[in-house]
């Protein structure tokens, strides 16, 4: 399978997938099977694994850990 951003070929790795949901949550999957570019790193997951990312929001479920994220506005601090 070649990347349609640069023509790269697609490689199958184990990655840490971040999946924003809303206007300010940030879920963070770990061991999550996909397709990575080898050229420009594109990752493009399966529909399977989509699929339970999205089962796994939608149902709440309690996670495995919790990360302390912290925010910041480029254009406060450049003010």
């Amino acid at each position: 399978m070649q990347c349609a951003d640069c023509g790269g070929e697609f490689v199958k790795k184990t990655i840490t997938y971040d999946q924003p949901w809303g206007d300010n949550e940030l879920y963070i999957f770990e061991n999550v099977p996909a397709l990575v570019c080898s050229q420009c790193d594109a990752v493009y997951l399966e529909a399977k694994a989509s699929q339970a990312i999205d089962a796994i929001i939608q149902s709440r479920r309690e996670p495995k850990k919790y990360k302390k994220v912290p925010v910041f506005s480029l254009e406060e601090a450049l003010a």
